[in-house]
Parts: structure tokens; C-alpha cells; sequence
């Protein structure tokens, strides 16, 4: 990286990458803190850390070899799904840990036997092509790397389908042959029918369907174009409500429900990436807060005779598609869709206030739809994804609430009367991961410790849970089968060997899955504590060569926003930040205050209305108290680093409180938060009103530094083809900054999107962020 302009009191600096560079309760210590005996606090002399100029340079190894690896997640195993019956468990796993490109593979479940099944060089010899939507989908679901990223099973596992560039293909396990299925070009999103003997998918913002078989493919919807697609989820559902599909079967095989979204009176971006000038522009339809929404509706079509399973000839649709009608005035937002043997159509909606909801039944015969439950909320309703769940034989379904404080999990009727509660709101229910209908056992994601998960089997009588999947020191995730008995698992350790494999409810099976991630050059020096009478989760990383008789700047590592946390239990989520405090000679501490998730309801919606504020109070008081706990860190040389929502917390953080942080870097923020998606909506209410304008970093930024507020050093850094968080929010930023004479430093990453996949980008970032604190939380002269 080199800074090429400092002109007044902007700074800006270019990527010189390839192709421009793309409160007192006890503590929990994991890792060897040198100088430190296990269990007691260090003792500190008061000494200051060494001057900018007495420390080794940076090398650019260790996070080049962090980005490039995933965080040494590159070679596990992911996306472990057992078959219906749980005999097989297919997965997803990188072709070697220097191969982003995943290939497919097996578990026997009975034989205990682990083998490769498919690679994508096998289908495809050479570079894989993407499409615009394509591309669009990978990003809004996180997607990173390519090859297979997705696959679909029969119930029995004898036929898995995989999509490569917009191209399907059917694997028969039994014979290992693979052979492309006659689509046209740019399929994307297959989805197997439930007999397993037909394929639908999107293309051209249509649906189609092709036999398994062999045959041709039919249109199952006609006339979907950019502003009016069919079968394709809207920009909301993909980014804000967890809801990727566009499109469901019906149980038989013989119907397929799809989603109808007139995007024309949605706010269009016309999207140039400033670095690329030679790509052509692309015009996106974006959902901005205030603004007009996607009209979503769905209707429900019928199969001809040919495209429902004959083999051979072409065939159309079968009759016209039947509207699903519902109160879309009340309810315009379509947040989850399921259909499943022995029951209806199911559909939940939510308000645009994000504050009332309805679950309904669609009668197919008719498209008309019954309410089986309704939900409210006076800040938002919370999401699950994994819900409703309906039992096999159609006498009722499973559903979660936070009606009562907390989230907990009940049984409902097929009326949609609740029967029973399963989990109390003590036990910290977290997801639905598997049902045991004979047995009457809900299996849920739960813990009452919010940086942990662990495997329950809760009755649905609501009787004492059992513990089936526990680690006590780390994370336990899970994926079952159709009956309850199989379920393919991931365990996060703080030894960072996370462990993946199959087991059975009954201990019977135990198979292992091996991963091929190469081993870290370390391990992160972790301490968890809490702080505050609202005991605030916190963890600790000193640096690698911490020396108790020093004291060290802090830097605050935030995300803050509510939909995700900072301390969890797993030592390779700590990588980077353990690099940024070695390499910074910093203590790096993340912690999750109010308006994060995996607490109570209350402890989530505090953050209503006070999105710009209440997370950067939070976090001073919760580093005024660090401080205080522990004397090796200096309260006086506090910086805050974080992307997306924790890039907009860091800016407002050095702007709302400078009298606490003392630098920050702030990477690919929102500027204004009149200029990002309607999610807003759901924590600040309809637009406009104050919240809007004291949580916009342009408010802040305007306004000139004075003696008792000054400017402090911020480092701004954003992909300039990012899709999510738009780079003109940058410039907006840098802009408002430059006008009010408040130094700042931009270090644009030129064609890297929100994730930003270049590792040369994202080891150059880090260097960066690491310099940058070296030099703004010290002293520039002596120890």
C-alpha cells in the first residue's frame, strides 16, 4: 500500500495489490498468557508499551495467509446434510486447503465410510462463469469460493443434483456417473421434487422444470423479466430476512408455488465499480428505507402432464397459475415459505413496521389463506428461521415466540391453537434442528450461556430437557435427519482443531469427518469475562509477548448491530484479532452489549430508536470498567475497529465519544442510514424521524471539531464494488469529513465486494489496520 495524495486535511491512500487490489464476576482464561500464572491477574508495574519506532515492522505473511485460508476454515467439511432416511450424509468440502473450490462427498453412515464423490473439474475444465444474478445471490448469502456451492439428494440418496456456471448435472452414486441435464443456459437455484424425478430452477427470471430422467424442460411460469421475475427471492428476503428461495414444490411432486415481485416502483442504483470503468453498469433495484418495497405475491402452478414427470416430449405448463391472496396492504413482507407432506402451504408475514405478523395456511385448491397464528411486537419481531416446522402426519406444527420475554419453542395444533411449551425461556433456545415425531422430541440449538450452543432433545410435553451434543468450552451445531435419529454436527474447540462428523441420538453412530484445513501458526491467548451489573460478555486477547509489567493501548473489536455477536466460544474465531494485537502491541477485547442477540428480549430491543447512540455508551462504560478490572490496560489510548455495522459504530464512536476513543477504522460503513436497506426500519421506525438524523455518520461528521470534542484519527476502508453497502457511502463520508477540516485516511479496495475475497486486499487492510494503531495509540517518543 502507498499513499499517493495528502492533500489539506484528507488523507486518501490506493491499494498497490494485482489488479489494484482487489463488572466483576469470575473470568474464563483459555491460552497461555506469558509471564502469567494460570489464574491470576497480571501484576503491572505501569510501565508504557515502546514507542511505534522501537517495534519490528509488519509483515504481511501472517494475514495474507489468514485471508487466504478463510481463517484456516479453508478445507473443513461444510454444509453436512443427511439424507431423509439418515443412511448418507453429503457435504461439501474445498478440493485441497490452497483450493477455494469445493467438491462433494460422502459419509456411509452404516459403514462409517468417508470418500470423495464429485469434483468440479470434472464437469467443468477451466475458469467457472458466473452471472450477473449469479453473483448477486453468492454475496447476499456469504457465499465465498467457488465449485459446487450447493447440492440436492433424493430422499435415499441414490441421485444428488449440483449446479456449476449455469449448468446442472445428476450424479448416480451407484454407478459414479455424471451427466448434464438438458437446461438452458444460466440455470441457477435447482431444487429436486420431493419424489426426486424432477428438477426446477430459475432462469431468465423464470421457472422451469426438467425430468431426472432424462426429457426436455418445460416453463412453469412465463413472461418474468429483471423488474417483474418469478421464482426469485427479492433483494430483502435474501439480505435481511434469511429467505434465499423464490420458489417451493408441493409434496406430490405436481405443483410448484413461486414468488411474483414487481420491483418497478423500487428506487434504482445505477452500479459502476469506480475501478472498473471498462465493465458495463448494472441498474439494481434497491430497497432503501423510506422508499417504496418489492409488491411481493405468490402463486401456485400446476404441472402439465409433460413437465410433471412424462420423459421425453416438451410439454407447458399445465392451467393457469392460481393467486395466493392475503392482506398484502397489512402484511408486504413475505419472510418464510414451507410446504410439506400431510400439511398445507405455510407463509409467514410481517408489517413494514416490522411489528405485527401472521402465520398462514394456503388452501391450494383455492389460494385462499387462514390465519393460524399472529405475532407482535412494539420495537420488531424477532426471526427463526427454522420454524414453523410442521410434524409429519400433519396434526400440528412447531413454532417459537418471544411473546413471553425470551425465546421459546412450542407446539401448536393443526388450528393453530397452541398445545404446549416445549422450551422455557430459561433455557436460551436458539434454533429447531431436528424432530423425533414417534418419540414426541424437538431437538433445538440452545444454551444459557450466550457464547456457547449445545444439542437438547426437549418433549413436547414441555418435560425436563435432556442434554444429546454438550461441549464445555465451545460450540456445538447440528443437522438431522428426516426421523430424528442421524445428525451431522460441527464442534468448535478453543484448541482450534474444530471437529465435524455423524452421530446417532442413541450413541450407536460416531463417524468422523476429516478436515483438511491446514493447522494455524497459533493460538489466539483468549480470557472471557463479563463486566457491569448486567454482566457484559467479554473477551480478552493480549498479545502473544505480553509482559505483565507493561501496560498496553486497547482496541475495541465491534460489530455492535443486533443481528450477530462478538464473543463466542472458539478459538479460531479469534485469529485475526490475536495477529491485530500482536501485531499492534495491543489488548484486542470484543464484547456484546445491549442490542445484540442471544440474550433476553429486552436486552435486543434496547437499541430501539437509539441505533447511533446507545452501542457506543455501551461500549465506553463497558471499557471504563475493563480498565479498572485490569491495570495492564491503558483506559487513556482506547481504539475501535469493525466492519460493516461495526465499521459505522467505530466512525460514530470517534465522533461521539472522543473523549474515549482515541483512533478508529471503519470498513465498508454506512454513511447514512437513510441510504441503506429497510432493515432500518425495524430498529428506528418509519423514515423520517430524529433517530435517522443523529445516527448518520454525515450528521456527525459535519459538525467541526472543538477543543472539547476533537478529531481524532480515522482510517475509512470499502470495497469499491460492494453491492451491499454501497461505496458512494464512503465518499459521502469522506466528503462531509474533508468540508469540517476533520483529518481522515481512505484506503479504497478496488473491485472487492462486502466480503471482499482478494486475500491480497484483506492482508493489505490488515496491515494497514495494525500500522495505523501502532501509530495513533502510543506515545511517539518514549517506553
Amino acid at each position: 500500500m502507498s499513499e499517493i495524495v495528502r492533500s489539506g486535511k484528507l488523507v486518501f491512500a490506493v491499494c498497490a495489490l494485482s489488479a489494484c487490489a482487489g463488572g466483576g464476576s469470575p473470568s474464563t482464561k483459555v491460552g497461555p498468557v506469558p509471564g502469567v500464572a494460570p489464574g491470576t491477574s497480571p501484576a503491572v508495574g505501569g510501565e508504557r508499551a515502546p514507542s511505534f519506532a522501537q517495534l519490528p515492522p509488519i509483515s504481511k505473511d501472517v494475514p495474507y495467509a489468514l485471508a487466504q485460508s478463510n481463517g484456516f476454515t479453508l478445507g473443513e467439511p461444510r454444509r453436512a446434510t443427511p439424507t431423509e432416511d439418515g443412511r448418507f450424509v453429503f457435504f461439501l468440502k474445498p478440493v485441497g486447503p490452497d483450493d477455494p473450490r469445493s467438491a462433494l462427498w460422502e459419509v456411509d453412515v452404516a459403514k462409517g465410510a468417508v470418500r470423495e464423490l464429485l469434483r468440479p473439474d470434472a464437469l467443468l475444465a477451466g475458469k467457472e462463469a458466473l452471472s450477473p444474478e449469479e453473483k448477486a445471490r453468492r454475496e447476499r448469502a456469504r457465499i465465498r469460493g467457488g465449485g459446487f456451492t450447493s447440492f440436492e439428494a433424493t430422499a435415499d440418496g441414490s441421485v444428488l443434483v449440483v449446479g456449476l456456471s449455469g449448468r446442472l448435472f445428476a450424479l448416480t452414486r451407484a454407478t459414479g456417473k455424471t451427466r448434464e441435464l438438458p437446461v438452458g443456459k444460466g440455470a441457477m437455484d435447482p431444487h429436486l421434487s420431493p419424489d426426486g424425478t424432477k428438477v426446477a430452477y430459475v432462469r431468465d427470471n423464470d421457472v422451469y422444470v426438467v425430468p431426472l430422467a432424462g426429457g426436455t424442460e418445460s416453463a412453469v411460469t412465463r413472461g418474468g423479466t429483471a423488474t417483474n421475475p418469478h421464482g426469485v427471492a427479492e433483494f430483502l428476503a435474501e439480505e435481511e430476512f434469511g429467505r434465499h428461495r423464490g420458489f417451493w414444490w408441493s409434496p406430490d411432486g405436481r405443483a410448484i408455488l413461486y414468488e411474483e415481485a414487481d420491483l418497478s416502483n423500487v428506487p434504482k442504483l445505477t452500479f459502476v465499480d469506480p475501478a472498473h470503468p471498462e465493465n458495463p453498469a448494472q441498474t439494481v433495484a434497491y430497497p432503501k428505507t423510506g422508499a417504496p418495497h418489492a409488491v411481493v405475491r405468490l402463486a401456485l402452478a400446476r404441472l402439465g402432464a409433460a413437465a410433471a414427470g412424462a420423459a421425453g416430449a416438451a410439454g407447458a405448463a399445465g392451467a393457469p397459475a392460481r393467486k395466493v391472496t392475503w392482506d398484502i396492504g397489512r402484511y408486504p413482507y413475505l419472510m418464510r415459505v414451507v410446504w410439506t407432506k400431510n400439511a398445507p402451504p405455510t407463509l409467514y408475514v410481517e408489517d413494514r413496521a416490522w411489528q405485527h405478523g401472521a402465520l398462514l395456511a394456503v388452501d391450494p385448491d383455492t389460494g385462499t389463506t387462514r390465519v393460524l397464528l399472529t405475532e407482535e411486537d412494539s420495537a420488531w419481531l424477532g426471526t427463526d428461521t427454522s420454524v414453523p416446522r410442521w410434524l409429519p402426519d400433519g396434526s400440528g406444527f412447531l413454532w417459537s415466540t418471544e411473546r413471553h420475554g425470551a425465546w421459546e419453542l412450542e407446539l401448536h395444533d393443526r388450528t393453530g391453537a397452541k398445545t404446549s411449551t416445549v422450551t422455557a425461556p430459561a433455557m436460551g433456545y436458539r434454533a429447531l434442528r431436528g424432530v423425533d415425531a414417534e418419540k414426541r422430541i424437538a431437538y433445538v440449538a440452545a444454551s444459557g450461556d450466550p457464547k456457547r450452543v449445545e444439542l437438547w432433545a426437549a418433549p413436547f410435553d414441555g418435560g425436563a430437557p435432556r442434554a444429546v451434543f454438550r461441549n464445555t468450552e465451545g460450540t456445538v451445531f447440528a443437522n438431522f435427519d428426516g426421523g430424528g435419529h442421524v445428525f451431522s454436527f460441527y464442534e468448535g474447540t478453543m484448541r482450534g482443531d474444530n471437529r465435524f462428523g455423524v452421530r446417532s441420538v442413541d450413541g450407536a453412530v460416531n463417524v468422523a469427518i476429516p478436515s483438511s484445513a491446514k493447522e494455524p501458526p497459533f493460538l489466539p491467548n483468549i480470557e472471557y469475562t463479563t463486566v457491569g451489573k448486567d454482566a457484559v460478555q467479554v473477551v480478552i486477547l493480549r498479545p502473544r509477548t505480553f509482559d505483565p509489567k507493561r501496560r498496553y493501548p486497547v482496541i475495541d473489536n465491534i460489530y455492535g448491530g443486533p443481528a450477530g455477536v462478538m464473543v463466542t466460544a472458539g478459538a479460531k474465531r479469534y485469529l485475526e484479532a490475536q495477529w491485530i494485537a500482536d501485531a499492534a502491541d495491543a489488548i484486542v477485547v470484543s464484547l456484546d452489549a445491549r442490542g445484540t442477540v442471544n440474550r433476553d428480549r429486552a436486552w435486543l430491543r434496547a437499541v430501539r430508536d437509539r441505533f447511533g447512540q446507545l452501542p457506543v455508551e455501551e461500549h465506553a462504560e463497558a471499557l471504563s470498567l475493563l480498565a479498572k478490572k485490569y491495570p495492564e490496560m491503558d483506559g487513556a489510548h482506547v481504539g475501535i475497529f469493525g466492519w460493516s455495522a461495526g465499521g459505522y459504530f467505530s466512525a460514530m464512536a470517534v465522533l461521539r465519544r472522543p473523549d474515549v476513543f482515541k483512533a478508529a477504522v471503519s470498513g465498508a460503513s454506512v454513511a447514512d442510514l437513510s441510504d441503506y436497506d429497510a432493515v432500518m426500519e425495524e430498529i428506528l421506525g418509519a423514515y423520517p424521524n430524529k433517530g435517522y438524523e443523529d445516527g448518520s455518520l454525515l450528521t456527525w461528521a459535519a459538525r467541526p471539531p472543538t477543543a472539547s470534542a476533537p478529531a481524532r484519527p480515522l482510517l475509512l476502508i470499502h470495497g469499491t464494488a460492494d453491492d451491499n453497502v454501497y461505496f458512494f457511502h464512503a465518499l459521502k463520508f469522506a466528503e462531509a469529513m474533508a468540508r469540517a477540516g476533520r483529518p481522515m485516511e481512505f484506503m479504497p479496495l478496488c473491485g472487492q465486494t462486502h466480503m471482499v475475497s482478494d486475500p491480497d486486499a484483506m492482508a493489505a487492510a490488515n496491515k494497514r489496520i495494525a500500522e495505523f494503531f501502532r501509530e495513533h495509540l502510543r506515545d511517539a517518543t518514549s517506553p
